[in-house]
């Protein structure tokens, strides 16, 4: 990996017209054109994976998905990090909590949950856009490293997520920030947790979230009038069988993948839900269920800020040190987010 982090760092540089020498013309798929520099990390990717042998064990994948962290762009200055356990519902989970320099007290505050199929990935994962959230939301951000299966069965992270919710509302004091003003946000995966605990929370009453922020959403297991299923079924990184193998750890013979939690789009109900940001990618299998998920909520009346960023792969959050657009996607979701998070009533 470090050879290619060099690679990576000095074609950044580069202008698009001069990258062609080196990875020929752009992919394009559904009239959608990828950028160059994730192209580049699509063909040095592709290299790495074609000279290993056999079919990797979940162990290969997560150590895999682990190096990825260094494509993340550093934290923000300015933003202090504790690394740190929370108990919840018996368990000792490791959390990253992000703290702005803002003196506001109390602060909002953002509940972020990672990508990764529910399978692979943690905490540290969205480094870089969780301090991000922190310096433009002004807030004090919580990355949780949830159960992952299938060590633990679904919906072991959606119970993890809603005792966290329950956790910083009832130490909101010690935390230094305002319980009235907490968004839920996360990617891929972590946003099925996020949407999910949104719809779970508007049916319990009580306290709301204020906003949510979705990044590339997985919404359903249902893959039914998706046509991006097809079309992205082999972009990098999240490719048709990658999707397979998470399921089959999630959902073991099928076990629980029609769960209501696991099906947020499909929910019978989706009005009352929070201002909600919504950021998808061209080149992402699961584009079209991002989409419609935001047609949705839009035609129940909830309001919604829905980007398409159509040069972009799923997980661009942790691609910044790759690519620009990459990192002003990051940018304009975390300055959306702000937006919603500091209104006051």
């Amino acid at each position: 990996m470090n050879l290619q982090l060099l690679i990576i760092d000095t074609l950044r540089t580069l202008p698009h017209w001069l990258l062609k020498l080196f990875v020929g013309r752009p992919l394009e798929i559904d009239g959608n054109r990828l950028d160059m520099n994730m192209q580049v990390l699509a063909k040095l990717s592709a290299r790495g994976s074609n000279a290993s042998d056999g079919a990797p064990s979940l162990d290969d994948i997560r150590r895999t998905a682990a190096e990825f962290n260094e494509l993340n762009l550093p934290a923000v200055a300015g933003v202090s990090i504790e690394d740190t356990t929370i108990e919840l519902l018996g368990n000792s989970l490791k959390a990253r909590i992000y703290r702005p320099a803002s003196k506001e007290h109390p602060k909002p505050a953002v509940l972020f949950f990672h990508q990764g199929g529910l399978v692979i990935m943690d905490h540290l994962t969205d480094n870089h856009f969780c301090s991000l959230l922190a310096e433009r939301c002004g807030a004090v951000v919580f990355s949780l490293d949830y159960r992952l299966c299938p060590e633990n069965t679904f919906p072991a992270p959606i119970q993890d997520a809603k005792a966290l919710w329950e956790h910083v509302q009832a130490c909101s004091n010690e935390y230094g920030v305002d319980p009235a003003r907490v968004a839920l946000a996360g990617d891929s995966a972590g946003s099925l947790i996020s949407s999910t605990l949104a719809l779970i929370l508007r049916d319990e009453g009580g306290r709301q979230p204020r906003a949510l922020c979705l990044a590339y959403p997985w919404v359903t297991t249902n893959n039914d009038d998706q046509p991006s299923l097809s079309s992205c079924a082999n972009t990098f990184p999240l490719t048709a069988d990658t999707m397979n193998f998470f399921n089959s750890q999630v959902f073991p013979n099928d076990l629980n993948k029609d769960h209501p939690w696991a099906n947020p789009l499909r929910a019978e109900c989706v009005q009352g839900l929070p201002a909600t940001i919504i950021g998808t990618a061209g080149f992402d299998p699961i584009r079209d269920q991002g989409n419609a998920f935001a047609a949705r909520l839009m035609d129940s009346g909830n309001e919604v800020t829905h980007f398409c960023f159509e040069s972009l792969t799923h997980s661009y959050l942790m691609f910044g040190r790759v690519s620009n657009e990459a990192e002003r996607a990051c940018e304009t979701l975390a300055s959306a987010l702000s937006e919603k998070l500091n209104i006051t009533n």
